[in-house]
């Protein structure tokens, strides 16, 4: 199997100091809140709903089909690189680094051909779905939350390495059940391949 190609970056994260004092407004205390906002970080059913109000900008590269399930998450935003700029514009010359895996020579020819007519219908057609794709991924810890409990064990390795990369970065591990599942995330690809997955 080749390489897995996946960067993950926060680039931001905000709110936190915000949503603390806006939990306290339901206590009527003007006290420090972490201790609260811990206890009911894991509590759903609105308990929880002040993990809305923190947020984080993601910088991710991935494939084209790992976006597609990304794209469950409706409570979020993605700025991505413009499928016709990227395409018709920045693919000509040498595009063999805009894909996870090696691309047949076939395809390729394709691909070209449609960049050189600037087809942007053909290309989009016959573009394979390894097409490495940079998006700017805005989202709050509660949708951290549910990607964390719903993706932590996914059968798609890329999901775990998203986390992985994420638990590493992230500012307020202590509000998200990273603990609880950081055996299933993955920092790097050839860890993948050390657990004997691929």
């Amino acid at each position: 199997m080749d390489n897995i190609v996946m960067d993950v970056k926060i680039e931001c994260e905000a709110g936190y100091a915000e949503a603390l004092k806006g939990l306290s407004f339901n206590y009527k205390i003007n006290k420090d809140m972490t201790d609260v906002a811990i206890k009911l970080s894991s509590k759903d059913f609105g308990h929880n709903k002040f993990l809305e109000s923190i947020y984080l900008w993601v910088n991710v590269n991935a494939p084209r089909y790992w976006w597609v399930e990304a794209d469950t998450y409706r409570l979020a935003t993605k700025q991505s690189q413009s499928t016709m700029h990227t395409l018709l514009k920045d693919m000509e010359g040498d595009i063999s680094n805009s894909f996870e895996i090696p691309v047949n020579n076939d395809t390729l020819n394709d691909i070209n051909d449609a960049v050189k007519r600037k087809d942007l219908l053909k290309l989009k057609r016959v573009l394979p779905e390894h097409f490495l794709q940079r998006r700017m991924w805005v989202f709050n810890y509660k949708t951290l939350r549910n990607i964390i409990i719903q993706r932590n064990n996914h059968k798609l390795p890329h999901w775990k390495i998203f986390l992985g990369a994420i638990a590493q970065q992230i500012e307020h591990t202590d509000l998200l059940p990273l603990d609880e599942y950081r055996d299933n995330f993955l920092p790097t690809y050839s860890e993948y391949l050390n657990r004997g997955k691929a």
